[in-house]
């Protein structure tokens, strides 16, 4: 009794004690319960007061103390622990195996440490020092709030008023070339009258030194910036002393290659990687892009680029001097073959379909010995397998491709060419016995461009096809005699049109269905190619084609991305295509080449390729399949998609394992949508016939939710949509207006994809 009424008067005691007790914690009488004393002692809750222009949030940063984050399990095993034990009658297995638990859970608690917080103080201060807050004073309590009920730690903080820069002068630029020394100027944005802040400091210190060394002056060192305060603390004067040194040029180049028993590089070919050379001024950004330029030819597993000792230069290399450095790069070769099969799964660049299959690899890194990657695959591949949540008959394509990639073969104006070659045959199945035979030759030519303009990318590309349409004559013999009305025949001869072209084009004596001639612009200003967070990717395409049809194809596509929280990432895409036939009569285009829109990269609240315009593109059948079918096969020659998500991720919590903490923190989830459609079907009486208004009126509006889980090779989607706005409907077009069964799963899309919609 006497124990009890001793806790009871010290918990009242605690409760009327003020919170913040003058630079130390509140003392707490305790019982010999240990369990009291663990409970009195835990930090449950850290605040801070006084705050008027820093954050919490970046204070936590700073500190070293932290508060328990108890699980829900946790929760709970406390909870019946505690009641159970009052249960005299509770089984004693039942009691000790609650203990256990308990005990495991223990690394979840926080307890409050004097010493820690004594230094968490020192370093609240230091930060406020650091960033002008020269008057800034830091007190510390602990004990148990009476309105929360929680064990805090207050750090009660007076910032005080904010120390300007008075003066900033930088010692040791004076003799500069002035071409440097107005680089220099334009990169300082210090001046009289802005907030102090060390670290605005150091960052512009830093930017002017990284100047130095990318324009010649490779010993360029710079002492600690000196800061004088004024009597009132309130005026600060800052000295930066640099030492450029002499300004140097690169005298000579030595190349050292260990082979590692694996066939040698040309010299030529590592040479060709360098964006520097003999003679020019020494550029520490230039010796570190030769550097990833020689990491990304794939040949090598260890690559340094560094200074030649003067006692180490060989004889016919000069030695360092103050104006010139004598550089050596260094490469190790790596394993040059690679042969082995796998599961494929991945997303098509041009339309971005998930494909699934099976494959073989037989590769070689360093086929010439320029670093050319030669390869033979097959493959078998599902083609967009999201077609298999959605009803829909899968297409299968048998691919074996020879393929040459000589990722430096030259430079054109001063920027690095690179050239792909690839033979390709395929067998795709279509629609039942109907198949497409495709063998082609392709040649691309990649260039880089200069990263800080829009587009940084340029590539050239020629190709040239053969398909021969195998059981064609069977598939329209099936077709037709599905068909119940005229009007479904006519639209049955118009879908297969384009492949009449195709087989008239055959018995004409052509050997080549088409040679294709296009160049693309890419601008990659993304933080991250897989799963951006900020940044803009744009791309702009155009091809000729001619053969069984003649036509030309432009492309146009922008996606931007902007982080809004560190959890919360919005994205935008605008995507437009468009094919001119030269002659309209003929509307035969390659089926990779036409337009489609609906599935899991488009509008999501529609099955792949089931999307088309009302008016310029719906093919009237009365059966339902035979549309669905047809939809396969017969593209449009005009397209629209604009589209906003807003990806959603996690923290990774600390109270759960390590394989629940590592699914949450990969999970994600998205709110999004999307607008467009397809227009101007590939057929003589629909190509041209969409308008202005219809890419108004004509477009669905979708919306829906997803979710996303991290992989190596993106993130793995489901995504589950329904159209605001589709005019097909008719009358029930918009959802609140009167539209049946809103909440149904007819009303709704599944689908699914790697990598982002966009």
């Amino acid at each position: 009794m006497h124990s009890l009424l001793t806790y009871l008067v010290v918990l009242v005691t605690v409760a009327a004690l003020p919170l913040i007790a003058q630079q130390r914690s509140v003392d707490f009488v305790r019982t010999g319960d240990p369990a009291v004393q663990a409970e009195a002692q835990e930090l449950q809750d850290i605040r801070f007061e006084g705050l008027r222009e820093a954050t919490s949030e970046q204070l936590l940063g700073i500190i070293s103390s932290r508060a328990s984050d108890i699980s829900l399990t946790h929760e709970f095993t406390r909870y019946y622990r505690s009641n159970i034990r009052k249960n005299r009658s509770a089984p004693a297995v039942l009691v000790r195996q609650l203990d256990t638990i308990a005990r495991s859970l223990e690394s979840e608690f926080r307890y409050y440490e004097p010493r820690t917080a004594e230094a968490d103080s020192a370093a609240l201060l230091t930060y406020f020092n650091q960033n002008g807050f020269h008057q800034a004073a830091v007190r510390y309590g602990f004990g148990r709030d009476p309105k929360t009920r929680r064990n805090t730690l207050v750090f009660h903080v007076s910032e005080g008023p904010r120390a300007v820069i008075d003066t900033i002068i930088y010692i040791g630029l004076e003799d500069l070339p002035d071409d440097i020394a107005t680089n220099v100027t334009s990169v300082r944005q210090l001046e009289a009258g802005k907030p102090f802040s060390e670290n605005a400091i150091e960052a512009e210190v830093r930017q002017i030194h990284e100047l130095l060394r990318n324009n010649g002056y490779f010993r360029a060192t710079y002492e600690r910036p000196y800061v004088g305060r004024s009597k009132d603390l309130l005026h600060d004067t800052i000295v930066v002393v640099m030492d450029p040194g002499t300004r140097c040029r690169i005298s000579a180049v030595l190349f050292e290659e260990h082979v590692a028993g694996f066939p040698s590089v040309t010299e030529s070919t590592r040479r060709r990687q360098l964006e520097f050379d003999v003679g020019q001024w020494y550029s520490a950004e230039r010796v570190s892009q030769s550097r990833n330029n020689l990491i990304t030819l794939g040949t090598f597993e260890n690559v340094t680029i560094d200074t030649i000792p003067s006692d180490q230069c060989p004889l016919h290399i000069p030695p360092n001097t103050d104006s010139t450095i004598a550089l050596r790069v260094f490469t190790r070769n790596a394993k040059y073959y690679d042969v082995g099969t796998d599961l494929l799964l991945y997303q098509t660049s041009i339309d971005n379909y998930l494909n699934f299959g099976v494959g073989a690899l037989a590769l070689h890194r360093n086929a010439f010995g320029g670093a050319q990657q030669v390869s033979l695959q097959g493959q078998f591949v599902l083609q967009d397998i999201s077609r298999a949540f959605q009803g829909q008959q899968l297409e299968t394509e048998t691919i074996a491709q020879l393929g040459l990639d000589w990722p430096s073969a030259f430079r054109v104006l001063d920027q690095r060419a690179r050239i792909i070659a690839n033979t390709q045959y395929s067998l795709r199945r279509l629609i039942e016995a109907f198949r497409l035979e495709s063998s082609s030759l392709t040649l691309r030519m990649p260039i880089s461009l200069y990263r800080h303009t829009l587009f940084n990318g340029l590539e050239f590309s020629v190709s040239f096809e053969r398909q021969i349409p195998r059981e064609y004559q069977g598939a329209l013999d099936s077709a037709l005699t599905r068909a119940e009305t005229p009007a479904e025949i006519e639209n049955i001869l118009q879908t297969f049109l384009s492949f009449v072209a195709l087989d008239n084009h055959l018995q004409q004596g052509a050997f080549l269905t088409g040679s294709f001639f296009g160049f693309s612009l890419r601008g990659e200003h993304r933080d991250n190619p897989v799963n951006p967070s900020r940044g803009t990717f744009t791309s702009l395409s155009a091809e000729y084609g001619d053969g069984a049809g003649r036509f030309i194809r432009a492309q146009f596509f922008n996606g931007t991305y902007t982080p809004i929280h560190p959890l919360l990432v919005a994205a935008t895409k605008i995507r437009l295509g468009h094919i001119h036939l030269i002659d309209p009569s003929n509307t035969y285009v390659p089926l990779e080449r036409q337009f489609f829109a609906g599935g899991a990269a488009s509008i999501r609240s529609y099955a792949s390729r089931q999307l088309h315009d009302v008016n310029s593109g719906k093919l009237n059948f009365e059966g339902g399949d035979e549309e669905r079918i047809f939809n396969n096969i017969l593209g449009s020659a005009s397209l629209l998609e604009l589209g906003v998500e807003f990806r959603f991720s996690f923290h990774r919590p600390s109270n759960m394992p390590d394989v629940i903490a590592t699914f949450v923190e990969n999970s994600g989830f998205t709110l999004f949508g999307d607008i467009g459609n397809a227009f101007n079907r590939l057929t003589v009486d629909k190509y041209g016939t969409a308008r202005l208004r219809d890419f108004v009126t004509g477009s669905v509006v979708a919306a829906g939710v997803g979710y996303r889980f991290q992989t190596p090779v993106g993130p793995f989607r489901i995504d589950y949509a329904t159209s605001i706005y589709d005019p097909a409907l008719g009358d029930e077009a918009v959802i609140w207006n009167g539209r049946r069964n809103v909440f149904a799963f007819s009303n709704w899309q599944l689908s699914v994809g790697l990598g982002h919609a966009f």
